[in-house]
């Protein structure tokens, strides 16, 4: 599609509204970042020559937690509420205020907890992790095979580190978005949400900007295709057993669980050993494009599969959504996608 031209944010603070329409002057800029496996955040800019909003959100000796919440769109009708965080930092450059502010993973960053967790498999533990941090869990689309640990060490960490090391040895990513935190497999290359069209000036159809970069790298263990990953572990009676994963051509693995567990069983030892495996692969294909936005119909998130078209036989195709960057300001309205796929996929 063409830019639109009523580009529309909403921002609210501790349940103060702003609008980029009605607080033209005001309002200079709304960004907000949805990484995968990191905190997602948003950055507000105001013009605030006399200081008026900065001193509102922070006291003298620091700034206390406020509910942010972030709508983004085109015209009268925003949908729902496209982020919410908690305000984190505060900014200060000449007239401009800048508030900062983190996804709720943040409440699991508050604490640093000394406890053992016992009887609890990877994702019960990572549940744990969310809940009592007044978050709710989503665990993944699949049921996985997974095993209590007799006891879990939280030695000095605060939830949010234990949880993304329960995600890594599970093979699971971390996201949060609202009031849910997200444990989930690492995405597949799937029908396309939405495709962007490179040098297309058709009305309503997406299309890519100008400035955009894309790679392509050869994996290195291309020949190695048929190599295995081994996971070691202990069957019944102490007898020693591996688990293994066909290592595809398609990334670069760094295995690091060459540990015998007593507990491993094989089909969870073969399961961890593809996680490692899928974690850790070197994208063949990585590309950042730029688009007018497609929300508040079409909200693309990370894990998302997303098409682009008209840019040569090598790069046009398929790729997962690794990130999103939506920026809007008194210049327009622009989404950045950071992409990727892994050979021969797309």
């Amino acid at each position: 599609m063409n830019p639109p031209d009523n580009p529309h944010g909403i921002v609210v603070i501790n349940g103060d509204v702003y609008d980029s329409w009605i607080n033209r002057q005001l309002f200079q800029q709304v960004t907000v970042e949805l990484p995968t496996n990191q905190a997602g955040q948003a950055m507000i800019r105001f013009f605030d020559p006399n200081f008026v909003y900065i001193d509102r959100y922070s006291l003298a000796d620091g700034i206390p937690h406020a509910e942010v919440d972030v709508f983004l769109g085109f015209g009268q009708d925003l949908g729902p509420k496209l982020w919410s965080g908690l305000l984190t930092r505060v900014e200060r450059k000449d007239s401009d205020t800048a508030f900062v502010a983190y996804d709720k993973s943040h409440k699991m960053k508050k604490k640093r907890n000394n406890e053992y967790h016992y009887k609890r498999t990877d994702l019960e533990i990572i549940s744990l992790m969310a809940t009592r941090n007044g978050l709710n869990f989503e665990g993944p689309d699949d049921a996985i095979p997974s095993i209590p640990h007799d006891s879990m060490i939280q030695d000095q960490k605060h939830d949010w580190v234990m949880a993304k090391e329960r995600a890594r040895e599970a093979g699971l990513i971390l996201y949060v978005r609202g009031d849910t935190l997200f444990a989930k497999e690492p995405a597949k290359v799937k029908e396309p949400l939405i495709t962007l069209i490179y040098r297309n000036d058709e009305q309503n159809v997406p299309r890519m900007f100008h400035h955009w970069d894309a790679s392509y790298k050869l994996p290195e263990n291309h020949k190695g295709r048929h190599k295995l990953v081994n996971q070691f572990y202990r069957e019944r009676g102490g007898k020693r057993g591996t688990g293994s994963s066909s290592l595809h051509h398609r990334g670069h693995l760094t295995d690091d669980n060459k540990h015998a567990i007593s507990e491993h069983t094989r089909s969870y030892a073969s399961r961890k050993a593809t996680a490692s495996k899928e974690l850790n692969r070197e994208h063949a294909y990585v590309i950042t494009v730029r688009s007018a936005p497609t929300i508040p119909l079409v909200r693309p998130d990370v894990r998302d599969t997303i098409a682009l078209a008209n840019i040569g036989k090598l790069f046009s195709g398929a790729y997962l959504v690794d990130k999103i960057t939506h920026d809007l300001t008194g210049n327009g309205f622009v989404t950045e996608y950071s992409l990727y796929r892994d050979h021969n996929e797309g």
